[in-house]
Parts: C-alpha cells; sequence; structure tokens
C-alpha cells in the first residue's frame, strides 16, 4: 500500500491569510479588528437583522465543520487499482466530506466541473458521521436518520452545506457545479446554493423529463420530472452551456414581433439582396404582424447595398450584436420587398442549451434507460435510481466542450455512473478529460439483489461498473486511459 498524507490545512486560516491580502488594514497583531472592519464596509453592512436570512438550527455548526483539518489520510490500493501508474482517474473510497477536506490540499481550484447527485434525491441510504454535531453519529444510515426525525429539511440541509462549501473551493475560476435534486429539496438547495456561490453565479435549473411514464404516487399529479441545479463559480469567467452547434447555410430571421421597437443601422456593402439592382424608395414595409419600415432610399448594385440605410422595427438583435455579425464576416440577405432581413449561419457556432431535457428534444435518457445499462453491464438491476450515461455525458459536453484537459468531480458517485460518462465522452471527442470519484463503502441490504449477486458496498458496484465499462470501451480506443487508482480513507 502506498499512502498520500493530509493533515494540517485548517479553512478558517487559508480564508483569514485571504483576507489579510484583501484587508490588511483591519487587522492588529494578526487579529480582525471588528471596529475597522465596521468602517471599511459601511453602508454594506447590515445593521439590524431585518434583512432576509436563509437560516435553520445547526447550520453554525455546519459551516465550521467545513473548516475542520483532515483527521484522515488515503491510502492507494494498488490491488484494487487499473493501470495505477499511469491513469490521471480517482476512485476515493470513504466519507466524502473528510475526502473534500483532503482535496483541498491537492485539487483547490484545479476541478472545471462537479456533477452530484446527493443521497436524498436518489432515496438510496447513505451512511455518513459528520463530528459538527450529534445527528450523525456511530455512521447511522442519513436517509434513515431524516425521515425518522422531526427536523427532516434541518438534517439534509445541515448534512449538505459544508460539502458544498468546500466543492466550491475546488472548482476553477471558470467551473460550474451541476446537482441533480427533486422537488423535495429544490428551494432548499437553490438558497444554500445562493449563499455559497452567490446569487449572481446562479446559472440555471434544467428541467429533466425522467421517465416515460409517470410515478402516481402523489395523490395530486404524476410526476415526470427531476432538475438540476447548475451553479459558477464566477459568471463572468464562463461561456455558454452547448451540446449542440448551428448549421450551415441556416437561416435566422431579424424580424421578431413583440419585441420592442427600435432602429437598426446596416452600414454600406454589408446587405446581400437577391433582387434586381436599382433604388429602394424609403417605405412602410408592415405587414401582417410584422413591422418593418425603411427610413432611407436604398441603392443596389452588383446585389450589395451601397449606401448605409435604416430599418425600424421589433428586432430579435440589438445593433451591438448586428455589428458583431457584420464584423464576423457573417451574411445578412434580404431576398424581396417588403425587406425581411436574415442573418445566414456559417455554421459550426456554439447553441445555447436548452434548459428542458426532454425525450423528444434532445433525446435525452431516462430512469428506465439507466436500468437498461445496469442490466446490460451487470447481467441484474443491482443498482437503483443511477442516472443515466448518457445524461452525465451531455452535461459534461456543455461546459467541457472547449477543453481538451480538465478534472470532473462527482462526491456521490454510487454506481460510477460520472465515470464511464467521461470515458465515453473522451472516446467520442478524442479528449483526455480526468475523473475523481468518491463514494463510501456503504453496506448493502442484504435482502437486495445486488448482495444476493455478491456485492456488499456500493463502492465495490461503483469499482465494478468502472471494471466492465473499461472492457467495452477497450475494444473502440486502446490508447485511451481507462485506468483509475483506488483510494481508501484510512485513520491516521
Amino acid at each position: 500500500m502506498q499512502k498520500m498524507d493530509g493533515r494540517k490545512l485548517n479553512e478558517i486560516d487559508k480564508n483569514i491569510e485571504k483576507m489579510k491580502e484583501i484587508f490588511p488594514e483591519v487587522f492588529t497583531e494578526s487579529k480582525i479588528d471588528v471596529e475597522k472592519l465596521k468602517l471599511l464596509f459601511g453602508e454594506h453592512l447590515i445593521k439590524e437583522n431585518k434583512e432576509y436570512e436563509f437560516s435553520w438550527y445547526g447550520k453554525t455548526d455546519s459551516i465550521r465543520s467545513a473548516s475542520d483539518p483532515p483527521t484522515k489520510r488515503l491510502s492507494l490500493n494498488l490491488r484494487k487499482s487499473v493501470d495505477w501508474d499511469t491513469t490521471k482517474n480517482l476512485y476515493i473510497e470513504g466519507d466524502n466530506l473528510e475526502v473534500l477536506r483532503l482535496l483541498q490540499q491537492s485539487h483547490l481550484e484545479k476541478v472545471k466541473m462537479i456533477y452530484i447527485d446527493p443521497p436524498y434525491n436518489t432515496g438510496m441510504d447513505f451512511i455518513y458521521n459528520d463530528n459538527f454535531s450529534e445527528i450523525f453519529n456511530n455512521h447511522k444510515s442519513l436517509s434513515n436518520f431524516i425521515h425518522s426525525s422531526g427536523r427532516f429539511h434541518t438534517n439534509w440541509l445541515n448534512f449538505i452545506y459544508p460539502r458544498l462549501l468546500l466543492a466550491r473551493n475546488l472548482l476553477t475560476e471558470d467551473g460550474m457545479i451541476f446537482i441533480s435534486i427533486s422537488d423535495k429539496e429544490l428551494y432548499n438547495l437553490k438558497k444554500i446554493c445562493d449563499e455559497i456561490f452567490g446569487e449572481d453565479n446562479f446559472v440555471c435549473t434544467f428541467i429533466w423529463e425522467k421517465k416515460k411514464k409517470p410515478s402516481f404516487l402523489d395523490r395530486n399529479v404524476g410526476c415526470v420530472t427531476e432538475y438540476i441545479v447548475v451553479f459558477s463559480k464566477s459568471n463572468e469567467r464562463t461561456h455558454a452551456l452547448s451540446i449542440e452547434k448551428t448549421e450551415e447555410g441556416k437561416k435566422y430571421p431579424l424580424n421578431n414581433a413583440g419585441n420592442t421597437l427600435r432602429t437598426l443601422t446596416f452600414p454600406e456593402g454589408t446587405v446581400h439582396f437577391r433582387l434586381a439592382d436599382g433604388l429602394v424608395k424609403a417605405q412602410n414595409m408592415s405587414g401582417g404582424k410584422i413591422i418593418t419600415e425603411l427610413l432611407d432610399d436604398v441603392i443596389i448594385e452588383s446585389g450589395v447595398n451601397q449606401n448605409s440605410f435604416r430599418l425600424k422595427g421589433e428586432w430579435r438583435y440589438s445593433q451591438e450584436k448586428l455589428n458583431e455579425i457584420i464584423q464576423n464576416g457573417e451574411e445578412i440577405v434580404i431576398s424581396k420587398v417588403p425587406f425581411r432581413p436574415n442573418h445566414v449561419k456559417s455554421g459550426r457556432e456554439v447553441k445555447k442549451i436548452k434548459n428542458l431535457f426532454t425525450i423528444n428534444g434532445y433525446g435525452f435518457p431516462t430512469y428506465e434507460d439507466a436500468d437498461k445499462e445496469i442490466i446490460d453491464l451487470f447481467g441484474k438491476k443491482v443498482f437503483d435510481y443511477s442516472k443515466p450515461e448518457k445524461l452525465i455525458r451531455y452535461l459534461i459536453q456543455s461546459l467541457l466542450y472547449n477543453d481538451e484537459k480538465a478534472i470532473v468531480l462527482d462526491f456521490f458517485s454510487g454506481s460510477g455512473t460520472t465515470g464511464e460518462a467521461v470515458w465515453r465522452y473522451n472516446q467520442k471527442f478524442e479528449t483526455k478529460l480526468q475523473f475523481i470519484l468518491v463514494q463510501h463503502a456503504e453496506l448493502i441490504n442484504k435482502k437486495s439483489v445486488a448482495f444476493k449477486a455478491g456485492y456488499r458496498t456500493i463502492s465495490e458496484i461503483g469499482r465494478e461498473r468502472l471494471i466492465k465499462s473499461r472492457e467495452k470501451l477497450l475494444n473502440h480506443r486502446r490508447d485511451a486511459d481507462l485506468g483509475f487508482k483506488f483510494f481508501e480513507l484510512m485513520d491516521d
């Protein structure tokens, strides 16, 4: 066994050092002078506790627990690893709170993408032992405890909050976190992430059509959706999420009925006319629901406008966007009178992803597809509620389409779907993304299909999935990194 030590990193000390760099004037003999801090921030301080605040019992202890130094270390298990001497992928077995503390030392601001599917959302029994309060002592089952306790939401909030705090530290400045969640904790999760990542860094909430047939467990509706909440580390540093490009030659009309009425200026030589050369007089060109008024005469020679002209109407684009299109050498076409300008795409441009993931729209898979994946790999359904591999792969693509190399982290990795998704993404796009998977060695119910099949922990299933999916992928690309170092969390 090889050992990887992890000690001495205290989040509070790190935060104090950051404050010293930015606000050295508020320190007196290495202590924070609160009065100076108040003067520095002036009117931006909340003077009375009348502002909106999201709080719950145990929140303070929850925050403190994220700052605790690690008390364990990671030990490399060569026997359980695959290609350990060459691979850059990591599979870590252990409590993810402790693992996230350790990763602060090795992966601070190095992870481009985090995807997690927290245990509450899956309905599985996950075992954790958080030290910040008494609620998870003695390795109680999280979901059993949550359901038996009167503080249903409070306990979940105390569980997830420190993990998200530590996760944020691992993200690169242009990184994002994607969190699968049901509607039971959707609003609490959004409020937590607003605090940790900042409201300005909220990206979107994707709506995923999770089932072909609805569940009728609710007395009022048949539920077919779940959600994926997305936050960035810094929205100013990010780009558009996308899983598709524009088609070459596709026309996009500039007119958009119902938008604000404004005037666009088309400079000389920037519009291609597919009509006879000559003079088109200024006139009202409105018709039906389309408002268009030509404010200037236009001289057309060799199919191009010889003078600048203005069109008043309800436009899809602003003048700034139109100028950008023209600067990029993209084509603006007018085919007839009345004028209806079209933007002709050159193709292969990034197209923003829609926030609705449906079967008939993007062709997103469902839980039924995820079950089929498990059965195809294992011969039987050894895991419930795993996310479909293609769903995770699409999320990876949406953020990392411009990245040749990047790290993807999943610290609730379950059956290992994210690892397989990274491998399949690399195979399709010939990239070199790496994964870090973290999964507690949770004991499997003795009455389950998985137990009868010989598996004893969830992490065993996750590791086995990687091995089985690797065997399939080796037939397609043998030069790819299809290995992983297997680490175990050990007492110091």
